[in-house]
């Protein structure tokens, strides 16, 4: 297959991450046009990534009749329109997370790329982490035996403009931010997810206060084979882009994250300085380039996307109930789950057998 002609739908910080990665760091890909209704921004795309087309809508997007797949960096609420229609051009899609505001939109979307026989992965980069990767690998051979408790942080130095802090618009805290850790516990615990317990506050940035989101949020989560999960989520971590996770077995415990941007440390009479991740893309930035590439070999070898789209739905699912634990300040049960799980679920089976196996095993 010659190469894949990829455009990106909207250009704003990540957007303009991945423009960048398609046109100088995925192999068999080449990125030939973007949309931006900015005249600023299709100015830093071509700055950074070369000369293209760039187009003020999707419509003239698809009119061009260019593209083979696409990178959706819109907003959220515009995820399900802009796959629809993309689908039903016959585009493969690389979707930013989450995929919708809410279950009815992730079904459309995931309607709309079946009934066209196109792929649709959802951006979950932390996936890719070279961390995570292997911290999934140590788990899965049985290095900490058990895993009972996982831990999870994540935080951004700067709140988001209030416009995008808007539920409406991007789903708030829990859907926007902490639905990495959710996907990621999910993943690492090999488990679902089956009810969660949020406390949350508009603590520091009015801004994020005006518009009825929160800048902080806590939530307890319970699994379905009896683990437990804290995760932990801020819009104001002023010192740095904070992404930590930590899953403790009955044997031991794996570790992932680190908090210093470049591998070198100052030792004067203050103290010990170091510099630290200041973006998504500055901690995360080999993830999503191992994210693109792997929506690319997808498409170019007929394969299926390595993040399905049942995963996002579920994590969107068990977003919507931690922001709703929120609203009513109780605990919330997360009804929506994997079809497999819910039908184990029912039957009062455990929905993994989240490493009881090797226990079993060693006894």
């Amino acid at each position: 297959m010659t190469d894949v002609r990829m455009a990106v739908i909207g250009v704003g910080r990540i957007g303009l991450t991945h423009a960048e990665t398609v046109a100088h760091r995925t192999h068999g890909a080449r990125l030939v046009a973007v949309t931006t209704s900015s005249a600023k921004r299709a100015a830093e795309v071509r700055r950074r990534c070369g000369d293209m087309a760039v187009y003020p809508t999707l419509d003239r997007l698809l009119e061009a009749g260019e593209v083979d797949a696409v990178v959706i960096a819109s907003s959220t609420s515009a995820h399900v329109e802009n796959v629809e229609r993309c689908a039903a051009a016959g585009i493969h899609m690389l979707c930013e997370k989450p995929l919708a505001l809410d279950l009815e939109g992730c079904d459309r979307a995931i309607a709309a790329a079946e009934a066209a026989g196109v792929k649709l992965m959802v951006g979950h980069m932390q996936r890719f982490d070279s961390g995570y990767v292997e911290a999934k690998r140590f788990i899965q051979a049985g290095a900490i035996g058990v895993p009972v408790i996982v831990r999870a942080i994540s935080g951004d130095m700067d709140p988001p403009p209030a416009s995008f802090a808007d539920l409406s618009v991007s789903g708030g805290l829990l859907l926007d931010s902490m639905y990495h850790d959710f996907y990621l516990s999910r993943w690492l615990m090999v488990d679902e997810i089956v009810r969660v317990y949020t406390e949350a506050g508009a603590l520091i940035d009015e801004g994020v206060r005006s518009v009825g989101d929160v800048d902080n949020a806590v939530v307890s989560a319970r699994f379905a084979g009896g683990a437990l999960g804290t995760m932990t989520a801020s819009r104001v971590t002023r010192y740095g882009c904070d992404l930590r996770t930590e899953v403790i077995g009955d044997e031991g415990a794996v570790q992932v994250g680190y908090f210093r941007q470049t591998p070198v440390r100052l030792l004067d009479r203050k103290g010990v300085h170091h510099d630290t991740p200041q973006s998504t893309p500055d901690r995360m930035g080999e993830a999503l380039v191992r994210e693109l590439q792997a929506f690319v070999d997808c498409v170019r070898d007929d394969t299926d996307p390595p993040v399905s789209t049942e995963d996002a739905r579920v994590t969107v699912a068990v977003s919507l109930a931690a922001t709703r634990s929120i609203r009513e300040g109780r605990p919330v049960d997360v009804e929506v789950g994997r079809p497999e799980t819910m039908a184990r679920r029912k039957s009062g089976l455990p929905c993994s057998d989240g490493g009881r196996q090797r226990r079993d095993k060693k006894v």
